[in-house]
């Protein structure tokens, strides 16, 4: 019977070989959800054998991994600020660059906590960051929409675990939408269909594809959001959305100069990239 830390090894390696990123990390996540235990409990637990049917489990998860499934759809939860939240084929996983849009908000934009703001979350998908925002700030008003009903299923479950009060509708961007908010924040497809191609497996073959691209240099979705929030923002309410690569600057000249925004600016994710846009009326 194999050790845990020889199982450990053997998949790390196997998943090295299959092109996984974090190829120890990943094996080291998938045992302890097949062991239902945290991942740090593992390192006291090296020398434990490993019984035949946590093995089998485990060695399918493994197989779903290898062909470059989203971890997150394996184990069928993602962190995000502060919340677990379910992960399936429905919604784009959330990412990184989404929590620190979340945090710009709650951090520059809205820093108090007790502020009985209203937002709009424009493409759900999971609820991450409606729901993110709805638990941060318990006095808002927050409403999320969607055009796909699998993701506002999704995210309506996400609502229901975690505890969080939040009004879903079906649309597409702002056809379905009504009254004025201090916060639309929205993350749209963004990318092209070069980019997509050239994506990692997981974001490739495993998010949905209407999630991911948009026409015109994947500009599209967010000039349509541009151009129709002043038409649901309060006077000093603001926008914020996540974007490609370049994006940003090329919209806040847009909302500057030709959409009648008072102020916009492109904000640096953690990578120094330019990925957030804010604008106020």
């Amino acid at each position: 019977m194999q050790s845990v830390l020889e199982i450990l090894d053997k998949c790390a390696g196997y998943f090295a070989s299959k092109g996984v990123p974090d190829a120890k990390l990943d094996a080291q996540i998938l045992l302890a959800h097949a062991l239902g235990c945290k991942r740090l409990d593992l390192f006291l637990r090296f020398d434990e054998p490993l019984p035949e049917t946590r093995l089998s489990v485990f060695r399918e998860m493994a197989k779903r991994r290898a062909k470059r499934e989203p971890l997150q759809h394996i184990v069928g939860t993602v962190e995000f600020f502060g919340l677990t939240l379910k992960s399936d084929g429905r919604a784009l996983v959330p990412r990184h660059e989404t929590e620190e849009l979340c945090d710009i908000i709650t951090r520059e934009i809205f820093t108090d906590k007790a502020a009985e703001i209203s937002v709009l979350d424009l493409g759900t998908g999971t609820g991450a960051i409606a729901l993110a925002l709805a638990k941060y700030f318990p006095n808002a008003k927050v409403a999320a929409a969607d055009l796909s009903e699998e993701a506002i299923a999704l995210a309506k479950e996400n609502a229901e675990a975690v505890g969080a009060n939040v009004e879903f509708v079906k649309s597409d961007w702002f056809e379905n939408i009504s009254g004025r908010f201090d916060l639309i924040v929205a993350n749209p497809p963004y990318l092209t269909d070069a980019e997509v191609a050239a994506a990692e497996p997981e974001v490739r073959d495993f998010d949905p594809v209407n999630a991911l691209v948009s026409p015109d240099n994947g500009l599209a979705d967010l000039r349509k959001i541009l151009r129709g929030a002043k038409n649901f923002l309060n006077e000093n309410g603001t926008l914020a959305c996540e974007c490609g690569v370049g994006q940003p600057e090329v919209l806040a000249k847009e909302a500057l100069e030709n959409l009648g925004f008072s102020r916009a600016e492109s904000i640096c994710d953690l990578s120094g990239r330019q990925r957030f846009l804010v604008c106020r009326p």
